[in-house]
């Protein structure tokens, strides 16, 4: 298990409390404590260290990762977080780290709900940060998501443990700043953190309340083919809310779509204006849709498709485009099929059929090759 320490007071209670609890409940269980340095001013590389120290005297190992190269002139966190997220996951990966804990706080949250309340009223963007997650395949967790900044400082105040305050905090050119100054003169109108708090744990619940109604409706009524296409029809969608169509179509489209990207509210409210009238075909997120008297088909967009052969490692399997688990020789060059012939019925149209994998396994090398479509709703 690893630890995001950057030795602000949220990341050293973080690692405080983590030692203490594996302590108390005599876990064999290794803390392995980050710091990223993103060396974007002069002495981060020294309070890299001065973490380091402290996690010493923890009895906890830790590693400073580096970001190096150019940096960006503009949109400096959001790409810093990028940065930080990746160079965590790449060594939670290589020391076989299945769980990184980081420190978010209430504050956080409250922060994060009253920036998101300024643009949205999507329940999945207001539930805000999720105390589970996941970044690149690495498991979050977040224990301090119920906890006040200001509990944790009086904590470390009391251990005598001190930490590093970092002058980015308190610079008004970043918005979470500018929310944060914002948010310390609201609670005498009732929006405390608690109360902002307490509407993304409302937001998530429905938003988890849709997803099981767009689940449950996918599986009655969405019909899918092992070619990698879907037939919905349009009465029973076009009967729903307008909030679950557009959760039923962006699950479907970033499935068809191969999962690379997901489609934005405004586009997905767009598209079920489109079910109902509009041009026989559409495109959006890498999918293909075409509408019929009854409904409409989903497929993957060929076009979209990476040019660049897939190469199937020595284990003999491999995800292709997000869609497909093909089983086939080492060394197999996996290729959408675009206009080269593939072993579907005649009756798959050629849109579907372009969209198809072709394994080609090298010379000399035969061996059985299966194509298995990852269905939105498995059997």
């Amino acid at each position: 298990m690893a630890l995001a320490v950057s030795g602000g007071s949220d990341s050293v209670a973080l690692m405080c409390l983590a030692r203490d609890w594996a302590r108390t409940h005599h876990i064999g269980l290794t803390l392995t404590v980050l710091t990223v340095d993103h060396d974007l001013r002069s002495g981060s590389a020294v309070e890299a260290l001065r973490v380091a120290g402290w996690a010493s005297d923890l009895g906890l190992p830790h590693h400073i990762l580096h970001w190096s190269g150019e940096k960006p002139a503009s949109g400096i966190q959001a790409r810093a977080r990028e940065a930080r997220y990746r160079l965590m996951r790449d060594w939670c990966s290589m020391a076989g780290a299945g769980l990184l804990l980081t420190a978010h706080t209430l504050d956080d949250q409250a922060e994060t709900v009253l920036m998101r309340l300024s643009r949205t009223t999507s329940p999945d963007s207001l539930a805000g940060i999720a105390s589970c997650g996941a970044w690149g395949g690495l498991a979050l967790f977040r224990p301090l998501l119920g906890l006040r900044r200001q509990a944790l400082r009086d904590d470390l105040l009391q251990r005598g443990q001190p930490w590093i305050e970092d002058p980015s905090n308190d610079d008004p050119r970043f918005e979470r700043v500018r929310i944060r100054r914002q948010l310390a003169g609201l609670a005498a109108c009732g929006i405390t953190p608690e109360r902002l708090a307490d509407l993304a744990l409302a937001a998530a619940r429905t938003a988890a309340r849709l997803e099981h109604l767009a689940t449950a409706w996918t599986r009655q009524f969405v019909v899918e083919d092992e070619a990698g296409l879907c037939h919905v029809p349009s009465e029973p969608l076009n009967s729903l809310p307008l909030p679950l169509r557009q959760r039923i179509l962006g699950r479907i489209v970033c499935h068809y779509g191969g999962g690379q990207a997901s489609p934005e509210p405004h586009e997905l409210r767009r598209l079920a204006a489109w079910v109902e009238e509009g041009p026989v075909r559409c495109t959006l997120a890498g999918a293909l849709l075409g509408r019929r008297k009854t409904g409409f088909w989903v497929t993957r967009e060929a076009a979209r498709i990476s040019p660049e052969p897939l190469i199937v490692p020595a284990a003999g399997r491999a995800l292709w485009d997000g869609r497909f688990l093909v089983t086939a020789p080492p060394g197999t060059r996996i290729t959408a099929a675009a206009g080269r012939q593939v072993p579907l019925s005649p009756a798959i149209p050629a849109y579907a059929r372009r969209a198809y994998p072709l394994p080609e396994p090298p010379e000399g090398q035969p061996g059985k090759v299966s194509i298995g479509f990852l269905k939105l709703n498995p059997a």
